[in-house]
């Protein structure tokens, strides 16, 4: 006969081994082997992308075209979807496009379909990009954390993006043109981009093109540079729309 504390050995290690197993199954922003997800883990089913391309016949292709490839309004297909929504989420994609769609001259239309309408519509566009089917239906809580990357990996945003960077502004050059230094990598600029005072320094160099406001006063500073990306990630430069010191010195 086994003692009563053994019994509660026993209760104590299989409570920790279901706790153990439980863990994957909390945090649904992680794929395989703990790895962020992507759409290439099946962001929607086929039977949800086959609804969508109903949805989207009768409320979007008037605009977007047919096949996606653009119309009045800009393709959601190609090269004009990855530069669009390229390393942004799929939450990202889902909450535009139930805020802003269907289109209509005063803007009444905008947001009235039902959730899961809105759901089936981007489920279709993903498709029609190439990304896989999986089990599960699109939602809103099933795409938070799930991010749209080229299959082999998060890449540079492609030129011509608005993207934001943080880092040292560096004095400006003998020719004339300035340049940050110790940047960040960009990041897609929105409007609740927010630069962090206490972003680190990156290892990045941009050059800063159409710069027409002084900045003198920020030698030293570490500056949020918006503006679009010139070549793939900004390896040209940036045309520079805005320039704003969010710390004194670089850090």
């Amino acid at each position: 006969m086994r003692s009563r504390g053994l019994d509660v050995l026993v209760l104590i290690s299989a409570f920790a081994v279901y706790l153990v197993a439980a863990i994957p199954a909390v945090g649904g922003a992680q794929g395989p082997g703990g790895s962020a997800r992507t759409v290439w883990d099946g962001a929607y089913s086929d039977a949800q992308a086959d609804r969508g391309r109903t949805q989207y016949a009768g409320h979007c292709a008037e605009c977007h075209g047919g096949e996606l490839q653009g119309r009045e309004a800009s393709a959601l297909a190609g090269d004009k979807f990855w530069m669009d929504w390229g390393e942004q989420g799929v939450d990202d994609l889902l909450a535009y496009v139930s805020k802003n769609m269907p289109f209509s001259e005063d803007g009444s239309l905008a947001g009235t379909l039902p959730a899961s309408a809105y759901a089936d519509i981007v489920a279709h566009i993903l498709r029609a990009n190439g990304f896989p089917a999986g089990m599960q239906e699109l939602s809103a809580a099933s795409a938070a954390g799930m991010q749209i990357v080229k299959k082999d990996g998060p890449g540079e945003l492609p030129a011509s993006t608005l993207a934001q960077v943080v880092g040292c502004l560096a004095p400006r050059d003998a020719d004339g043109s300035w340049r940050v230094v110790r940047a960040t990598a960009p990041v897609r600029a929105t409007a609740a981009s927010r630069p962090d005072p206490k972003t680190p320094s990156g290892d990045r160099e941009y050059a800063l093109k159409f710069v027409l406001t002084p900045l003198t006063r920020f030698v030293g500073h570490q500056v949020a540079v918006t503006g679009l990306l010139i070549g793939p990630g900004g390896v040209d430069g940036l045309n520079v729309s805005t320039v704003e010191s969010i710390a004194s010195s670089c850090s």
